[in-house]
């Protein structure tokens, strides 16, 4: 933005908030904001701006279309309370999450700044712009928002960096794949490019630099934000310079975006909406279908697809053909965008827990997979291997996987955790991590989170207990859980117990990571990774280590190498 351009701005927002005491006031490309002044947990100011529009709302013809911008308008808008969510069914892991007002007028950013950093008169142009964290929410492709009842900022906030979060079409309407000219697939990966270009051009108008932009996210989210970093689509335009991948990537085993999938879901799906005949029909007509319906029913449909595919994630992101009209975010498997370079630009950190899925397991037993695990002959084999094999290696992954995981018997669920947690998060970035040391990609940082958390939020909400860390307990150390925890408290992260300490710690090293590409603090050492898979233990508070790979992660590594070796031939030819 041009300096004249700038000051005429700040001229204005200086007069406006004269007579506007109760909020802060701050521009965007569409018009004024009106954001919240909030307290940091060290009693510092700093400002929400919730719920603002990057994208107008995907109803209509543009349910299922390429993001478009919204309409600039006149007055000031109200972003002193967070918008609506994108349409969902209730979390299925955390039931006792507070339900948001939900509809699909949903496509909104938040922004989070510290109040200093926000101009508000000529001379505050000239103030230092802050660096800028786009985190990108899971939820398993189907639930969750940017919301700061979950994802609540007063920690970061404290640390001189600027937040943002938004929201994506979630389930059928953000990832449903038809492979057709209509309905691709893709959508809600659709949208974080858009909302990532949308901060690329508003964020200097909060008082964020527009060149240190880190983008990230956890299990979904961590999936999302990876495959973005790694798509064709992004290369050259600068849109973000590091990477935080937490619990979820471009190769997690939760997921696959193998195309027989996503066809298989899509039919589960046009059932459940009475289009059974799909295939005697035109990609045209399904579309004005679908665009037509209730949302109401579109949700109970999704429903049914949950229902059918058991534990299976369903609507994922998908490898799809370039499709006029649309973005193409996934022309290639990701594994293959991976070996060509892709992302290798940007500084990464990758992350997983100890116990990753032992956070399901109340989850799993409610949905009897012992039972699934001991019948089905391929519920053991992880889907990105289960979708790229043959009908001839099937039963050898599934002979191997049984004499690794469960000395060659039944199959039970408590092994079972220890193989997903495996298949599904470590493994992953083990092999995310020599193929970008195989490219000669920017640092790559590696960290195990094992903190058995006092008052674990996780654990709690899911009534249960285990060693270390399961699954997103990472991440309510550098994000209050405002949800859970109620009204926030100056000083949280300056007590002496074990929690606030982990708390300091783990939102320094993300703030480091933001602002220098460098996550190590004093006392701690971090060093990128190597050959040897060197990574960052956390385990208790001032006790991280840089830790070489462990003889166990060693075993599971050359296993799981060996089995895609077997089972995805298409990457050897």
């Amino acid at each position: 933005m041009k300096t004249v351009t700038a000051i005429v701005l700040v001229f204005t927002l200086g007069a406006l908030a004269q007579a506007e005491d109760d909020c802060v006031l701050a521009m965007t490309e569409s018009g004024l904001v009106c954001g919240a002044r909030m307290k940091a947990t060290n009693g510092e100011d700093f400002v929400s701006f919730m719920g603002m529009r990057y994208a107008k709302a995907p109803i209509g013809e543009l349910r299922f279309a390429e993001p478009q911008s919204p309409e600039p308008y006149d007055g000031i808008f109200d972003a002193t309370t967070p918008g609506l969510v994108c349409p969902q069914l209730t979390d299925k892991l955390l039931p006792d999450l507070p339900a948001p007002p939900q509809g699909e007028d949903c496509l909104r950013v938040n922004v989070h700044v510290p109040l200093s950093a926000v101009p508000q008169n000529s001379s505050d142009w000239d103030n230092p712009r802050l660096p800028v964290f786009v985190y990108i929410h899971g939820g398993s492709f189907i639930t969750g928002s940017g919301n700061p009842d979950t994802y609540g900022p007063e920690y970061l906030m404290q640390k001189g960096i600027i937040l943002v979060t938004i929201n994506y079409r979630l389930a059928s309407i953000g990832f449903l794949s038809l492979d057709s000219e209509y309905i691709p697939g893709n959508a809600g990966l659709r949208d974080a490019l858009f909302a990532l270009k949308w901060v690329k051009r508003n964020i200097e108008l909060f008082g964020g630099d527009p060149d240190e932009i880190t983008l990230g996210g956890q299990s979904a989210g961590g999936a999302i934000s990876h495959l973005v970093s790694i798509s064709p689509a992004v290369k050259g335009l600068g849109l973000f310079k590091r990477g935080i991948f937490m619990s979820g990537n471009a190769l997690a085993n939760f997921y696959t975006t193998s195309p027989i999938s996503a066809k298989n879901v899509s039919a589960l799906f046009l059932k459940a909406m009475g289009i059974s005949s799909a295939i005697f029909k035109s990609p045209k007509s399904i579309h004005q279908e679908l665009i037509k319906a209730p949302i109401e029913k579109i949700l109970e449909a999704n429903q049914y697809v949950y229902n059918k595919a058991g534990l299976a994630l369903t609507f994922c992101p998908v490898q799809e053909k370039p499709q006029k009209g649309f973005t193409t975010m996934l022309p290639k498997d990701p594994e293959v965008l991976l070996k060509e370079g892709y992302g290798k630009e940007i500084a990464s950190i990758f992350g997983f827990t100890n116990n990753e899925c032992q956070v399901f397991k109340p989850f799993m037993i409610k949905g009897n997979l012992e039972k699934v695990l001991q019948t089905s002959q391929v519920a053991i084999v992880p889907q990105n291997l289960l979708f790229t094999s043959n009908v001839l290696t099937i039963p050898v992954l599934t002979r191997e996987i049984k004499s690794e995981y469960y000395n060659g018997t039944t199959p039970t669920l408590e092994k079972y955790l220890y193989e997903c947690t495996d298949a599904f998060y470590k493994y992953p970035v083990m092999r995310i991590a020599d193929k970008r040391l195989e490219s000669g990609a920017e640092p790559t940082f590696v960290y195990e989170f094992g903190y058995h958390g006092e008052d674990s939020v996780i654990k709690a909400a899911v009534k249960s207990d285990w060693p270390g860390a399961g699954h997103g307990e990472d991440v309510t150390y550098f994000f209050r859980v405002n949800w859970f925890l109620g009204p926030s408290k100056v000083d949280e992260l300056a007590q002496s117990n074990p929690d606030s300490k982990m708390k300091e710690w783990m939102t320094t090293f993300i703030a480091n990571f933001v602002r220098t590409g460098d996550p190590a603090s004093i006392p701690a050492e971090w060093l990128p990774t190597n050959q040897q898979f060197e990574f960052q233990s956390i385990e208790e508070p001032m006790e991280y280590k840089l830790q070489l790979i462990t003889p166990y992660l060693r075993d599971k590594k050359k296993f799981w190498n060996k089995l895609y070796k077997i089972g995805r031939v298409d990457l050897f030819r």
